[in-house]
């Protein structure tokens, strides 16, 4: 993905992807615990994983996804 992602940005020329490709935000708060909310793939129902680390999100699916901060329920993304 990364190299189609080269190919494009050196045709037209424009570096702005590169600065939406950054990983996830420093800035979290209550110590990076998080719920998240994701849909069932089989029966498309909302779902939610309690008291995860930030860096788990990774592992979810996209689609419908919503993380919120487990402290002040804050939503993260």
């Amino acid at each position: 993905m990364n190299k189609l992602l080269k190919t494009i940005q050196s045709i037209f020329g424009k570096k702005e992807a590169e600065a939406q490709l950054q990983e996830e935000p420093e800035e979290l708060c209550c110590e990076g615990q998080v719920h998240i909310a994701y849909r069932g793939v089989s029966d498309d129902k909302m779902y939610v994983a309690y008291n995860r680390k930030w860096s788990e999100v990774k592992f979810f699916k996209p689609h419908g996804l919503r993380v919120f901060c487990a402290g002040c329920r804050r939503r993260l993304l």
